[in-house]
C-alpha cells in the first residue's frame, strides 16, 4: 500500500540533495548545506510512517513486506555504487588508505557506517573526511537503524493505544525526548551526536508526527496562508544552509530550522499552488527529486577521489561533478532501480536473501580480504608505503580509548600501559590531545629506561588545576564541563599515587595567550594568560608536594595547514611543494611560552623540560619529515610513527630524560 504521490515532495528532495552537493563542492553560500540531510530525514519519516499507518489500519502490515520494500528501494543502487567505489579504491588508494576504506566498506555493507565515521572521522583526530569515499553513507545507516526500531515500536503502540490521538501524543512525547537527547549530545558529545541514530531520531519523528495529520485537514487552511507557511518553511531551510557552519552545534535545537521548515513545506505546499508549489512540482525539480537517492550515493565518492588525486574543485570541475553525478544517477535509476521493482512480486525471503544477504557476504569477503592483505602493498613502491603507513597511524588507533574515555572514570593503569610490563607504574602522562600524540615517543622512552607509564588524556584538557575552561564557538563562549571534572579527577585520584614522574603535555604555546579560563562558571571577557600562569605554577607545586617529579613537554611546531601528507604527495604525484616551516616563524609563535618555561625552570629546580622541537628543527627550518618519515597527522598533531621517531632521535641526541634527570633538560 502506498501514499498518494505528491510531486512537490520530489521537488523538495531536489532541494535537499542539491544543498548537500553544493556544500560538498565548497561553494560560497552553502556552508550549512549539510542540512539537506535533515530534510531527507523528515521526508523519510513522513513517507514511511504514513505507509506503515495505512497498512496497520487496513490490517495488511507485515515485517516481511516492510523490509522487502526497504531492500528493493535501497539495495540495488547502494551496492552498485559500493562496487564501483571499491574498484576505484583498489586502483587508486595506497595500502593504508585501502585498509581504512575496506573497514569503512565493511561497516557500510551492514548499514552501520555511522559508527565508523564517528570514530574515524567525527572525532578530534579525523582521518581525512575529504578523502573518505563512503563518508556520506552514515546518513543511510541512521535511517536504517531507525527503521529497525520504528516499525516494531509503532506496531506495539498501535496495539496498545489504537490509531488515534493517544498514539499521536506518544509520538510527540518521543519527539520531544529525542530533541532533548539531541541537544544534550550536540553540546557535550558533538561527534557522537552528529553521527548516531538516537540523537537524530527526533528528525525522523517530526516527519512521523506529520504523517498522523490528514491532508484533508491541512487543505482547509486558506491557500494564501498555505503559500506563506510554505515560504516560511523554505526560508528556515535556507537560513540553516547560509548561516550554519562546521562550528555550529548540531543537530540539537539548531536542527529544528531545516526540520520544521521541511515539515511546513510538506504540510502546506501543494503542486498546484502559485510560486513555491509550481516550482517544486516543475519537471526539472521533480526529475532530480526522483533520482535524488542515486544522486546522493554517487556525488561524494566522485568528490572524494578528486580530493585524493589532488584535483582542485574549480568551477569547471564542480560543474563536471554535478553533470557527471546526474548522468550516473539517471543511468542507475533507469537500468538498476526501475528493473529492481520487478522483485515486488517475489517473496520477501528471496528478496532479502538475494538483494541483501548475498551482496553483504560478497562485499564483506572482499573487505576482509583487503584488510587481511594489509591493503595489498605489492601495488606500490616501498617508500610510498612507508610514508603512507606513517601518515595513517595515530595514537587513538594504537592506544584505544586511553584518550578521551569516561571523564571521571577513564581506563585504568592496566589498560593504558606505556613502556615495559612490570608491577610498578613509574610515570603518569596527562593532558590534551597534544599529550596523547606523544604516547609513541613516551612508550619508546619508557622502554629504553625500563620503565612503565600510564597515559590519561582528554582532548582540549591540559592538566591545570583550580580553573574552569571556556571554548570559543563562533561568537559564543561555551563552558567546557569536562575540563575541570577530568582535572579534578587527576588531581584527587591519580597524582596522590606518588608516581616517580608526572608528565604534562598540551598545546601550551597556543593555549598560553588564547585560553579563556576562569575561577568560576562565569565566562571571562578576554583570554586570561595570567590565570594560565598561576594555574600552571599551582599544578607543578601540587605534583612536587605529592612526591613526584614534574616533566613538561614543551611542544612541537604547529603548521598553518595540514602538512601530514605533504612529502607523501610530493613523491606520489611528482610535486615539489614546500613541507617545512621557517624557524623564525616557529620561534615567534613559541616566544612567550618559551619565556614562561624558563621562569618555571628557575622557580622549580625539580622540573624536567623535554623539547621535541630540538630534534624537529635546525637553525633555518622546522621539518614535517625526518629520515624519510612524515611526522604529522594534520597541521599540529604528530602521527604515531612520527612520535616514535622523535623519541629515537631525542635519545640519540640528548640522552633519555628519564635516566639523565638533568635540571632544565632541554635548554
Amino acid at each position: 500500500m502506498s501514499m498518494t504521490y505528491r510531486p512537490e515532495v520530489d521537488g523538495l528532495r531536489c532541494i535537499a540533495v542539491m544543498l548537500v552537493i553544493l556544500h560538498h563542492l565548497n561553494l560560497p553560500g552553502f556552508s550549512g548545506g549539510f542540512v539537506g540531510v535533515d530534510v531527507f530525514f523528515v521526508i523519510s519519516g513522513y513517507l514511511i510512517t504514513g505507509i506503515i499507518l495505512a497498512e496497520l489500519k487496513s490490517g495488511s502490515f507485515t515485517f516481511g513486506s516492510f523490509y522487502k520494500r526497504r531492500v528493493i528501494r535501497l539495495a540495488p543502487a547502494y551496492f552498485t555504487v559500493l562496487l564501483v567505489t571499491t574498484v576505484f579504491a583498489w586502483l587508486l588508494m595506497l595500502p593504508a588508505e585501502l585498509e581504512n576504506f575496506s573497514v569503512s566498506a565493511l561497516y557500510s555493507t551492514f548499514f552501520i557506517a555511522n559508527f565508523y565515521m564517528w570514530d574515524a572521522v567525527g572525532g578530534y583526530f579525523g582521518s581525512g573526511a575529504d578523502t573518505t569515499p563512503l563518508l556520506h553513507l552514515w546518513s543511510l545507516a541512521v535511517e536504517e537503524q531507525f527503521y529497525v526500531v520504528w516499525p516494531v515500536t509503532l506496531l506495539l503502540l498501535y496495539k496498545l493505544l489504537g490509531g488515534g490521538r493517544y498514539l499521536f501524543v506518544a509520538v510527540l512525547v518521543a519527539l520531544v525526548l529525542g530533541l532533548a537527547v539531541s541537544e544534550y549530545g550536540a553540546v557535550n558529545y558533538r561527534a557522537a551526536a552528529y553521527y548516531l541514530m538516537p540523537t537524530r531520531a527526533f528528525e525522523l519523528l517530526i516527519g512521523a508526527a506529520l504523517a498522523f495529520v490528514p491532508l484533508s485537514l491541512l487543505d482547509r487552511v486558506p491557500r494564501l496562508a498555505r503559500v506563506v507557511l510554505g515560504l516560511v518553511g523554505l526560508g528556515l531551510i535556507l537560513y540553516g544552509n547560509v548561516v550554519f557552519t562546521g562550528a555550529t552545534w548540531f543537530p540539537g535545537l539548531n536542527a529544528l530550522f531545516p526540520c520544521v521548515g521541511t515539515a511546513l513545506l510538506i504540510a502546506f505546499t501543494r503542486a498546484g499552488d502559485p510560486l513555491l508549489g509550481k516550482l517544486l512540482a516543475s519537471k526539472p525539480a521533480v526529475g532530480i527529486g526522483k533520482v535524488s537517492y542515486p544522486v546522493y550515493l554517487w556525488h561524494w565518492p566522485i568528490i572524494a577521489f578528486l580530493n585524493l588525486q589532488l584535483i582542485e574543485l574549480t568551477p569547471m570541475v564542480s560543474v563536471a561533478v554535478v553533470v557527471g553525478t546526474l548522468l550516473l544517477a539517471g543511468l542507475t535509476y533507469q537500468f538498476i532501480e526501475k528493473p529492481a521493482r520487478a522483485f515486488r512480486r517475489v517473496r520477501w525471503t528471496k528478496v532479502v536473501g538475494a538483494g541483501f544477504a548475498v551482496p553483504a557476504v560478497l562485499f564483506s569477503s572482499a573487505a576482509l580480504s583487503a584488510i587481511q592483505w594489509k591493503g595489498v602493498p605489492e601495488r606500490f613502491d616501498e617508500a610510498l608505503i612507508s610514508k603512507s603507513n606513517a601518515v595513517m597511524s595515530y595514537a587513538p588507533h594504537v592506544r584505544g580509548r586511553c584518550n578521551q574515555g569516561a571523564v571521571v572514570s577513564p581506563l585504568g593503569e592496566s589498560d593504558c600501559v606505556l613502556g615495559v610490563q612490570k608491577p610498578k607504574v613509574d610515570f603518569l602522562l596527562v593532558g590534551d590531545s597534544h599529550a596523547n600524540h606523544f604516547t609513541g615517543m613516551f612508550d619508546l622512552l619508557a622502554r629504553d629506561a625500563g620503565m612503565r607509564g600510564y597515559d590519561v588524556t582528554q582532548s582540549a584538557t591540559p592538566f591545570l588545576i583550580g580553573v574552569e575552561r571556556f571554548s570559543q564557538q563562533g561568537d559564543m563562549l561555551v563552558h567546557y564541563d569536562d575540563f575541570a571534572q577530568r582535572n579534578e579527577f587527576i588531581a584527587s585520584k591519580l597524582v596522590p599515587r606518588q608516581y616517580d614522574y608526572v608528565v604534562l603535555g598540551g598545546k601550551f604555546a597556543s593555549f598560553y595567550g588564547n585560553a579563556y579560563l576562569s575561577l568560576a562558571d562565569q565566562a571571562p571577557e578576554a583570554p586570561t594568560p595570567e590565570l594560565f600562569r598561576e594555574s600552571m605554577r599551582e599544578t607543578l607545586q601540587m605534583i612536587i608536594a605529592a612526591g613526584s617529579t614534574p616533566v613538561l613537554i614543551k611542544g612541537n611546531p604547529t603548521f598553518k595547514y595540514d602538512v601530514s601528507d605533504c612529502t607523501l604527495n610530493n613523491l606520489r604525484f611528482g610535486l615539489n611543494n614546500g613541507c617545512s616551516m621557517p624557524r623564525d616563524e616557529f620561534d615567534a609563535h613559541f616566544r612567550d611560552w618559551s619565556q614562561f618555561v624558563e621562569q618555571l625552570q628557575e622557580q622549580f629546580n625539580q622540573l624536567v623540560v623535554i623539547d621535541p622541537a630540538k630534534v624537529m628543527c635546525d637553525d633555518e627550518w622546522c621539518y614535517s619529515e625526518l629520515d624519510g618519515l612524515p611526522l604529522y597527522k594534520d597541521s599540529g598533531h604528530l602521527n604515531y610513527e612520527g612520535s616514535k621517531l622523535i623519541g629515537q632521535l631525542y635519545i640519540k641526541q640528548f640522552d633519555n630524560p628519564f635516566t639523565s634527570r638533568v635540571k632544565g633538560h632541554s635548554d
